[in-house]
């Protein structure tokens, strides 16, 4: 008789890390099954409706049946409008042969890794910067290499520290502006430099901008891809989700050098097919009827971190930049804590706040939190009340938060 087999998770697999945000969104959730009051500050998810432009166009394409299999790289009106909408607002003219579209913006960033780079070629990314960066690119048979944020000087690229992490086995540099989780948005002196670095070393640029439509003090995105030539190997990354409020949709796209688009293909072919399209009907909708929605999103947003740095400057415990984009605070603790892990578990479990430690953001993150104000003002501002109530605590006592 044969035994069992025991199922271990694959060797591949265990390359991949958590979800910082989904796993502490699962204990807050546990916590208020029990009964317990938890305040929210954890997921970067915008706590709006997607346009009801959106919605009626998704029940429309389901009334006429568009339920079945349609091209894996999109349809070609999505494609169309995504090109002509990139067109007018980064600035340079988009081939929408060069769109691909995904269940979001993280298969893009997979697929772009998986389809350049080889086992043992060494991916800068940003630190702190998105946590799955580094977990994908150690998926892919990557070397994850980060590179340093001044905090200093609000976040700013430290060109210094990355021209020492570049060397023959460098492929690839990953930026993201506006930043999660730190909200601040490279300069255009910042970008012309970045890619004069990449021509010189023939590398690639992804180019993370999810967050390029969330910007604030009427200041205006600028996308690296405005600076491009030809000759450039940049793939821009950008989403529906943040702009739109379209989480659950899970539509992203790609814009990518002509050379990635087959072999980008090829992989969702053999991986999830295509985006439904009822759900890339949603998706033209929102760019063509959603625009006036995610202005007045934005002001409300603008609102919130208006006041909510104003209670953030008063708690003397803390550092605080204010954020020019995205909808983060990237606060540092400036009191003796074990860490940043720890802390946040103290202040879920003692005070009902739920946010996520710095160092899931990367080394450099020791000592940060993010706080999402991806929620109601009533809210925050009571999160933010019980936050500085922690800190006081930890401060003036000896309480244990192991």
């Amino acid at each position: 008789m044969i035994k069992d087999k025991k199922v271990v998770e694959s060797q591949v697999c265990q390359k991949l890390t958590e979800s910082a945000s989904f796993v502490v969104l699962a204990t807050a959730k546990r916590m208020e099954r029990s009964g317990k009051e938890v305040l929210h500050l954890e997921i970067g998810e915008p706590d709006f409706s997607p346009p009801p432009a959106v919605k009626e166009a998704v029940y429309e394409s389901l009334e006429k049946g568009e339920t079945h299999y349609t091209t894996p790289q999109g349809i070609r009106e999505l494609r169309e409008e995504i090109a002509r909408y990139e067109t007018e607002f980064r600035g340079v003219e988009i081939d929408p042969d060069r769109v691909i579209i995904t269940p979001g913006a993280k298969p893009i960033i997979l697929f772009t890794l998986l389809s350049s780079i080889d086992p043992g070629e060494e991916i800068l990314y940003p630190d702190p910067g998105y946590l799955s960066y580094k977990s994908l690119i150690t998926f892919v048979g990557g070397v994850p290499v980060p590179y340093h944020l001044n905090k200093n000087e609000g976040f700013s690229l430290d060109f210094d520290h990355l021209s020492k992490q570049i060397n023959k086995n460098t492929a690839a540099i990953i930026i993201n502006s506006p930043s999660n989780p730190t909200g601040s948005m490279l300069k255009e002196e910042e970008l012309k430099r970045l890619l004069e670095i990449a021509r010189e070393r023939e590398l690639l640029i992804i180019s993370d901008e999810v967050y390029s439509r969330i910007i604030y003090d009427n200041k205006s995105h600028v996308s690296i891809f405005k600076f491009v030539t030809e000759d450039d190997k940049v793939v821009l990354i950008d989403s529906f989700s943040k702009t739109y409020a379209m989480t659950g949709f899970r539509l992203g796209y790609g814009i990518l050098p002509n050379e990635l688009v087959r072999p980008i293909v090829k992989l969702i072919q053999n991986s999830f097919s295509c985006v439904p399209q009822f759900i890339q009907r949603g998706g033209i909708a929102a760019i063509v009827n959603g625009q006036e929605y995610v202005k007045a999103m934005v002001q409300e947003f603008e609102r919130r971190r208006d006041r909510i740095y104003e209670l953030l400057k008063e708690i003397d415990e803390i550092q605080v930049h204010k954020p020019e984009g995205a909808f983060y605070f990237f606060p540092e603790i400036r009191i003796d804590i074990p860490s940043a892990v720890v802390f946040a578990q103290y202040l879920l479990e003692n005070f009902g706040v739920a946010l996520l430690p710095g160092e899931a953001f990367g080394e450099q993150g020791q000592k940060h939190v993010r706080i999402s104000f991806a929620n109601s003002l009533e809210i925050l501002e009571k999160a933010i009340r019980r936050f500085k109530e922690a800190l006081v605590a930890c401060k003036k006592s000896t309480i244990s938060m192991s």
